[in-house]
C-alpha cells in the first residue's frame, strides 16, 4: 500500500479508496483516473492490473494512481484481492472502461455515509446511450434480472453493474467466491441474504472509447452468471428451489404415468412396465427433493442462529 494511503489513514479524515479492476484498458485508464481524481480528490486510487498485456500499468502509474497486479485473471479474482489487501472506510468499485462517470461518486459515497445504504449499485438501464447497450441491454440480461428477483424476492434493475459503493463493514464480513464476471451478482446476493442495505442510483452509462471492447462474452458469462443466482438459490433459499424441482419432477412424472394409470383404471393391468417404472421413480425423486430442501433450510436456520451468537459475543 502506497504511503500516501499509509499517511491518509492516519488522519481523522474517511479514508476513501478507489479501486479499479483492469484488463487491457490502456486507452481509457488515463482519464479514468484523473476524472476521479477531480471528483474525491481526498481519495486514493488504486489499479488493480489484472495481468495486462498492454501498457495500462504504465499509464495508470503515470497518471498518479497506485497500481497493484493481480495475476489471476478474471474480474472476481481482481474484486477477491481488492477486499483483501486494501484498508479503507468506504470503497469504491469501478470499471477501468470509462462507461461510468466519476461525477456521480460523491453522490453515491454520500448515501453510504449518511447510514441510508451498506452498498449503493449505479444502475444502467434507465440512462445509457444506444452505443453503450451491446450485452448490457440485451434479452439475456433482462432475463437474469427477472430470474434473480423472483428467486430473492427483490426488485432490482441491475444486477451486473460494475460501479459501486461498499460499507468496511460489507467487504470485511462477506465472503467470495466467483473468479469472473458474476462477480456483481454474487455481491448482490451476499449482500440481500446477510441483510445488507442495497441502495440504487440511476447513472448514464457512457459509450466505450473509440477501440474499446466488452470483455464479457455473453453466453459463457450469461451462463455463469445464472449458474451463480440457481447455486445461491439452493444453498441460502432451499425451500424455493427443491420444492420447484419436486414440482417439476411430479408432474413430469403425469406424461409416462398417466397411460399406465389409464390402462390400470380400465383393465386392472399394467402392460407398459417401462413407463410405470419411470413415473414411480420421479415421484420418489421429487419427494426426496422436497424432504432435502425441508432439511437444508432447517441447517440455514441453526447456522444463522449460531451466527448471531457469534457477532453478539464479539460486540
Amino acid at each position: 500500500m502506497s504511503s500516501a494511503m499509509n499517511k491518509n489513514f492516519q488522519t481523522d479524515r474517511p479514508r476513501i479508496a478507489v479501486t479499479i479492476p483492469c484488463f487491457n484498458e490502456q486507452a481509457s485508464i488515463g482519464k479514468v483516473i484523473r476524472d476521479f481524481k477531480k471528483a474525491l480528490p481526498e481519495a486514493e486510487i488504486i489499479v488493480f492490473d489484472n495481468d495486462s498485456t498492454d501498457e495500462t500499468a504504465k499509464v495508470a502509474k503515470e497518471s498518479g494512481a497506485l497500481v497493484i497486479r493481480e495475476r489471476r485473471r478474471g474480474k472476481g479474482n481482481v474484486v477477491r484481492a481488492i477486499f483483501d489487501k486494501i484498508e479503507a472506510d468506504y470503497y469504491l468499485l469501478v470499471d477501468g472502461d470509462d462507461t461510468y462517470p466519476a461525477e456521480e461518486a460523491r453522490k453515491m459515497i454520500a448515501l453510504i455515509q449518511d447510514e441510508q445504504a451498506d452498498m449503493v449499485v449505479g444502475t444502467r438501464l434507465d440512462h445509457y446511450s444506444r452505443e453503450s447497450s451491446e450485452f448490457l441491454h440485451s434479452f439475456g440480461n433482462r432475463l437474469l434480472l427477472k430470474i434473480l428477483n423472483f428467486c430473492f424476492h427483490t426488485n432490482l434493475s441491475d444486477i451486473l453493474s460494475g460501479y459501486r459503493v461498499f460499507t468496511r463493514e460489507f467487504v470485511k464480513s462477506v465472503p467470495l467466491f466467483s473468479t469472473g464476471f458474476e462477480i456483481e451478482t454474487e455481491l448482490t446476493i451476499q449482500a440481500l441474504m446477510r441483510g445488507f442495505r442495497i441502495l440504487e442510483v440511476p447513472i448514464t452509462y457512457r459509450a466505450r472509447p473509440e477501440g474499446g471492447k466488452s470483455k464479457i462474452r455473453p453466453f459463457k458469462d450469461g451462463y455463469r452468471i445464472l449458474m451463480t443466482i440457481l447455486i445461491f438459490t439452493r444453498d441460502l433459499r432451499p425451500m424455493l428451489f427443491f420444492p420447484i424441482l419436486s414440482a417439476m419432477l411430479i408432474i413430469g412424472a403425469l406424461i409416462p404415468g398417466f397411460r399406465v394409470i389409464r390402462e390400470y383404471l380400465q383393465t386392472g393391468l399394467i402392460r407398459y412396465l417401462p413407463s410405470a417404472i419411470l413415473a414411480t421413480g420421479m415421484v420418489i425423486l421429487g419427494i426426496l427433493f422436497f424432504i432435502a430442501g425441508f432439511i437444508i433450510d432447517t441447517l440455514n436456520r441453526r447456522f444463522n442462529e449460531i451466527n448471531f451468537v457469534l457477532k453478539r459475543m464479539q460486540k
